[in-house]
């Protein structure tokens, strides 16, 4: 982008790559008035030349009104409607899950629990994958289970029904 294609349209591009998945795609984030307006791709970058969908979609993830930005509790039951969430303080979320996961390691032992984890192909969890692994390992617990079918679906599939024709 051009100074003067900033200039008139008042967006920024900013390099740096996707953090949604493990590839890392080059691509521009533009930016105006301080706010993502979209996404391009980098074709000078080695994994650039191209965005997946949710790459595109990046925009709307990070202002979604679902989007969770703190630590919620649920203070109703399980079968109502309304689940109460309230807002709590990170040390209270840390605390509350310590304790639960404390007490069931004594009252079942540590293999009694399973560590959930999404793929690091479908997620942005890739940079903090190796510090769920060792919590499991510290914690005791050999059972790491992951979501390939629900996250890596995408990445396998989608282009079949986008272009006629899979990646493998």
């Amino acid at each position: 982008m051009t100074k003067a294609v900033q200039a008139q349209t008042g967006e920024t591009k900013v390099p740096g790559w996707c953090a949604l998945c493990r590839s890392r795609c080059g691509c521009f984030s533009i930016v105006k008035e301080g706010r993502l307006v979209r996404i391009e791709a980098d074709p000078s970058h080695p994994t650039g030349r191209a965005l997946c969908a949710k790459g595109q979609a990046a925009p709307e993830q990070v202002y979604s009104d679902d989007r969770l930005l703190y630590p919620m509790k649920r203070t109703r039951p399980k079968d109502e409607v309304d689940p109460g969430w309230v807002r709590i303080s990170w040390d209270e979320a840390l605390d509350t899950i310590a304790a639960q996961m404390t007490r069931i390691a004594a009252e079942s032992g540590p293999e009694s629990v399973a560590f959930a984890l999404t793929t690091p192909s479908g997620t942005a969890i890739s940079d903090s994958l190796q510090w769920v692994e060792r919590l499991l390992r510290v914690f005791g617990s050999s059972n790491n289970c992951y979501g390939t079918e629900i996250c890596n679906w995408h990445k396998d599939h989608a282009t079949e029904y986008t272009y006629g024709v899979g990646i493998g």
